[in-house]
């Protein structure tokens, strides 16, 4: 299964190589920086700003969410973690990691003294190191959400010191339009904006019985009639399912045409994903956004537990690791179409992807409630689709003054 890949990783290894032979000038990196940051004030408006006064605009929905994820220091977006690296030359490079201030202590106490006066350049073997001596206690979770913001930081600088994008760095040949698919309650405006495909997250679970599924029923019927049928549609469960309540679904929706169903199950039920994929044939079931690392996807991959899968570029161990995911996944038939795709890190890795996938992206409603920095963040498709610039390394500046505004806590 692997050689292939392999081979392919080899090649873009090498040529990665000839362009850092050519360097003029070395960088060594001298300083490491974390900010946790909320990206998401509406749903902890008490960690969103890092003072009262700035929440004077801020919008919050009067409608309870009761997403598992959404609430909680290590919330994916009130748990974001921007990793600032800079060199002795005054280059910085930026990386969003997860993890909150769990994960920048990780940095802070560990991790930065084996990164602290290594050239940038050799982010491939910094990772190894990284994976190497944290492995007794990391391999998931906190740990590769903080080695994930260390890898993008070092990938960025990467690309700014030799003067290119980073997916320059990776191929001749990259995808430059991405399109786009929107996730959200609201299918209509976000086919109005042009784009091809949307996904809705389903709110009901096992706890609320006969009468939640009912309701996700209802739900994701008037989201098909409000939109064109050459709209694809998708469904985000969250881990709320088990397997019987996920082929009831399916079997309900099969004249819907439903593009895949997402995290119906909890996540190291392989087997049971495994037999998703078995027994549903018209609409993929995917997995992926919250594994860890080529090791945590080989056993994914090798149940065969997934149609689709979808490793975040900012936890499952960053922009290299979800490169050899893609292709080790692309060599079994599988398509990867990354979680957190719509943002730089994210856009990057895409363009250099072996098969075909759209970017997700958020925030697309009439009301939306994400902050400043979360759209800095998070590019805006136009008429459903991104385009990468040639502006080197990811093609991000973030100024520290904004990251000092939106900083939950501090060590």
């Amino acid at each position: 299964m692997l050689k292939q890949s392999g081979n392919i990783m080899a090649s873009i290894q090498n040529r990665f190589e000839d362009l850092k032979r050519n360097v003029r000038t070395r960088h060594k990196i001298v300083g490491i920086r974390t900010w946790h940051i909320n990206l998401n004030p509406a749903t902890m408006a008490s960690m969103a700003f890092s003072s009262p006064k700035d929440q004077s605009n801020l919008v919050v929905s009067s409608v309870p969410n009761n997403h598992v994820d959404w609430r909680g220091p290590f919330a994916t977006q009130a748990g974001a973690l921007m990793v600032e690296i800079t060199t002795d030359k005054g280059l910085k490079g930026y990386g969003l990691g997860g993890g909150g201030l769990a994960a920048s202590l990780i940095i802070d106490r560990h991790i930065q003294y084996f990164v602290l006066d290594q050239d940038p350049l050799e982010v491939e073997s910094i990772w190894d190191n990284l994976y190497h001596i944290t492995s007794i206690y990391g391999r998931r979770g906190l740990v590769i959400y903080a080695l994930s913001g260390i890898d993008l930081a070092l990938w960025d600088l990467c690309g700014k010191i030799l003067d290119m994008p980073v997916y320059r760095l990776i191929t001749d040949q990259p995808k430059l339009a991405i399109p786009a698919y929107a996730t959200g309650t609201d299918p209509k405006s976000y086919t109005d904006q042009g784009f091809a495909a949307c996904k809705i997250p389903l709110p009901n679970g096992l706890p609320q019985g006969d009468s939640g599924f009912s309701e996700n029923l209802d739900t994701i019927h008037r989201a098909r009639q409000a939109i064109p049928e050459s709209v694809e549609l998708m469904v985000d469960i969250y881990l709320r399912w088990d397997v019987d309540y996920t082929l009831r679904f399916a079997e309900a929706t099969s004249d819907l045409g439903l593009k895949w169903i997402e995290e119906p199950i909890a996540l190291d039920d392989y087997e049971g994903m495994a037999k998703l994929v078995q027994q549903v044939e018209a609409t993929w079931i995917v997995s992926g956004e919250h594994e860890f690392t080529r090791y945590g996807f080989r056993e994914l991959l090798r149940w065969q537990a997934a149609d689709m899968i979808q490793p975040d570029v900012s936890w499952a161990g960053g922009f290299g690791e979800c490169l050899r995911i893609a292709f080790e996944a692309a060599e079994m038939g599988i398509p990867t179409w990354p979680h957190q795709g719509g943002t730089p890190w994210g856009l990057h890795l895409i363009a250099c992807l072996p098969m075909f996938c759209m970017a997700e992206t958020f925030g697309l409603s009439q009301q939306t409630v994400e902050n400043e920095l979360f759209r800095l963040l998070r590019p805006t498709p136009d008429n459903g689709y991104f385009s990468l610039t040639d502006t080197p390394g990811f093609g991000l500046e973030i100024n520290d003054e904004l990251l000092d505004v939106y900083t939950a806590d501090r060590l």
